[in-house]
């Protein structure tokens, strides 16, 4: 299959066992390879493959020839294959090759003296890789990315034409999306001296491109070369896009594919910025690595890159050296799973670049047609978040479209229809029933989707809402302290009442509300643990919890500390508590819910039994969730993820986050 490369790194050195035998600076007559980028990328951490388990009797003993450490990918990868070796306790020995084939034969002398079972060699230049691979004595050897002919057993890294397949159909989904494939000038940044990678890379890219838009006319295409001018590739790319700029003065639609690097498509960005041409350049990158994401998340002319995830090449390099130290055979080539990341779904492979987004705009210039299917509003901490969202709609200047599914999945699909009709911009979808999420988002065209608390998958960009285990910890932390300062921990039962019908969700806010009581109070015995099912018996929920409660009370006629954890609203507390009452025992009933609206605020206050509420917040929602999808109407990416801070409220501080309750 075809193959191909890429450089680039990340600040942050770990060091492991490892043994740093040479970091030579590059010769003066050497040539340079991929330039080291200006702005220093954050640790990475999105999840990589999982590790073969590689241990052997005795410690194997891996050279490792890295291209350039200067470089941001370049260090990524070496930093995973450092963290692959000592999680595989193997004994790794380092070289830094520093873009010179020089460095990278000395670096191979130097190995070859430390008795090395296996190679694992990334210097870059192929025409090298001969006088390399004897330097160290042909051993077998695991290539990254570069071809090493006469000592290479496995290839691992990228699949050079496979990403650029990759890269070319997202440019062209979006040149088909925004402009119907109507463009001026395809313009692909290429590393000419690199023939065979260029053709993959450059290559696979128009091809991808080309799949989606038609063949791209002659007239309508530019090369700029990176190595054509001088050593500086930066400055290379820079003064030949400018040039191309000038050939064009009315082109609006300039595409730009960056087959070998972020950084010089950066650099083609800010010479069409200096010439007052940003907003007419749309580009895609190869690399995807943290110096882009900024540019990923929040510039609209990056379109968004094909990821070559850096960080996973260590686990598969590592395992694959140590499966030919020990004559096994891992296979000929291992690939990077490319995939194309833009503003929608980098946070999915790479959480932590959260941060990097900025806070979007909440304001249009022409007013936005938002959706919003409520769950039931005969709900009260329902109807607070129905109110929190028209009262932010209208802070915001949006047109808000609502829709009751009053607690049914038919009446939440018949709403969707009913919102598809009002060529809305994107939806804030609260129907209750996740089984039928797919056919409520079908319904209203799949627009993109703000949830609330409970997952609508299909149409589903954003979340905002509560925390459920996060919020189940803290209200089992306050029953815990509660029957620790009252009862040390003696207590009869405990009723967790629940949604079985929801198992996500309810194992997140039931089981973590448990395991929040059991931090303080230690394991609940199965003996003292009961569960009444909200959603069993018909589809009165009240009733459902008033009957279980009360049959449950009826097996323990002498127990008097039973602990109430109503981990899916105050209603269905409140029903537990007016059975016990019903049966005279409501002095034996101790309750926290979940909750903490308005509803429940003279029960937290004056109500001995009841101990207090982990706090929803539902008046807050309003202030998440539109600002989210207008984010999502104007094309932007407010995060993947918004959630409320979750805060444990009793009668010492209820009045602290809520004055009004005070009256």
């Amino acid at each position: 299959m075809l193959r191909g490369t890429w450089y680039r790194f990340r600040p942050g050195l770990v060091i492991v066992s490892v043994f740093v035998l040479l970091a030579a600076a590059c010769g003066d007559d050497e040539e340079t390879a991929e330039p080291v980028a200006t702005q220093a990328p954050a640790t990475t951490a999105a999840a990589a493959p999982e590790t073969t388990a590689v241990m052997a009797d005795e410690p194997i003993k891996l050279g490792y020839i890295s291209g350039g450490d200067a470089d941001p990918f370049v260090f990524i990868v070496t930093e995973s294959i450092r963290d692959a070796a000592a999680a595989a306790g193997v004994e790794l020995f380092e070289c830094d090759a520093n873009f010179s084939t020089d460095t990278a034969i000395q670096c191979a002398r130097t190995l070859d003296a430390q008795g090395l079972d296996a190679v694992i060699n990334w210097q870059f230049f192929p025409d090298a890789a001969e006088a390399v691979c004897e330097a160290y004595g042909d051993l077998p050897t695991v290539t990254m990315d570069v071809p090493q002919g006469p000592c290479e057993r496995v290839f691992v890294g990228s699949n050079g034409y496979e990403a650029g397949l990759v890269a070319g159909a997202g440019l062209g989904d979006f040149a088909q999306s925004e402009f119907g494939c109507d463009f001026d000038l395809y313009v692909s940044i290429e590393n000419l001296s690199s023939p065979d990678i260029n053709a993959q890379r450059a290559g696979g890219s128009r091809e991808g491109f080309e799949g989606v838009c038609g063949a791209v006319p002659d007239s309508k295409f530019r090369i700029v070369d990176k190595r054509q001018g001088g050593s500086d590739a930066l400055e290379n790319v820079r003064r030949q896009f400018t040039d191309i700029l000038t050939t064009v003065p009315d082109a609006t639609v300039i595409l730009v594919m960056s087959s070998f690097g972020d950084p010089d498509a950066a650099s083609a960005f800010a010479a069409a910025e200096t010439q007052g041409r940003g907003e007419h350049v749309f580009i895609v990158g190869h690399g995807a690595d943290a110096s882009a994401w900024p540019d990923i998340l929040n510039n609209p002319q990056w379109i968004g890159d094909v990821a070559y995830f850096p960080d996973r090449y260590g686990s598969l390099a590592v395992p694959a050296a140590i499966a030919l130290a020990m004559g096994d055979d891992p296979g000929r080539e291992i690939f990077i799973d490319h995939q194309f990341l833009d503003a929608s779904n980098l946070t999915d492979a790479y959480p932590e670049a959260a941060g990097m987004a900025e806070e979007p705009a909440v304001m249009a210039d022409e007013p936005i047609k938002l959706g919003y299917i409520s769950g039931g509003d005969a709900d009260p901490f329902v109807f607070i978040v129905t109110e929190s969202i028209r009262d932010a709609a209208a802070a915001a200047g949006v047109e808000l479209f609502e829709c009751d599914a009053n607690f049914s999945t038919d009446t939440a699909i018949q709403c969707a229809r009913t919102l598809d009709a009002q060529g809305l911009d994107a939806v804030i979808n609260w129907q209750f029933f996740p089984d039928a999420a797919e056919a409520v988002c079908e319904a209203y065209g799949d627009l993109p989707t703000v949830t609330m608390d409970v997952p609508q998958g299909p149409c589903e960009r954003v979340f905002v809402g509560s925390n459920g285990y996060e919020a189940g910890l803290v209200a089992g932390a306050g029953l815990g302290d509660f029957a620790q300062s009252e009862f040390g921990c003696d207590f009869d039962l405990y009723v967790s009442i629940e949604n079985l019908s929801s198992p996500d969700i309810n194992a997140q806010r039931a089981g973590g509300s448990r395991e929040g009581f059991e931090g303080v109070c230690g394991a609940v015995p199965d003996s003292k643990f009961r569960i009444v099912d909200k959603r069993q018996g018909g589809s009165d929920a009240l009733e459902n919890v008033r009957r279980q409660f009360t049959d449950i009370l009826t097996t323990v006629p002498d127990a008097t500390v039973i602990l109430v954890m109503s981990s899916f609203g105050d209603p269905d507390a409140a029903s537990a508590f007016a059975a016990a009452e019903t049966q005279g025992r409501g002095e034996h009933v101790f309750i926290v819910g979940h909750g903490a609206d308005a509803s429940a605020w003279p029960d937290i206050l004056n109500n001995p039994q009841w101990i207090g509420d982990v706090a929803y917040f539902p008046d807050r929602y309003g202030s998440l969730a539109v600002p989210a999808a207008i984010a999502l109407a104007m094309g932007d990416d407010p995060g993947r993820e918004i959630f409320i801070d979750h805060q444990f409220l009793d009668a010492s501080n209820l009045t602290d986050a809520y004055p009004e309750a005070a009256g």
